[in-house]
């Protein structure tokens, strides 16, 4: 089983619907997460997720856990 970020999708997203293109200097200053973080997330490099880190960019991009993370099963 893997857990998978979804953070560059909905990075993706939130640039097309912002019309602009949103580095993630900008997303540190909003959230106040390193950038270092915000790479690894898009890289899916995480292997602990901080529940502060997944507040903020929950409500960074109007979401809910469910759409940050998913679930991908092992093939058995």
């Amino acid at each position: 089983m893997a857990i998978r970020s979804r953070f560059k999708l909905l990075h993706a997203q939130k640039e097309i619907e912002e019309g602009r293109r949103i580095p993630y200097h900008v997303i540190r200053g909003e959230t106040g997460i390193a950038e270092s973080t915000l790479s690894a997330l898009a890289n899916n490099e995480v292997t602990m997720y901080a529940a502060s880190t997944l507040n903020r960019l929950c409500t960074y991009f109007n979401c809910r856990v469910g759409d940050l993370l998913e679930y991908i099963p092992d093939d058995n």
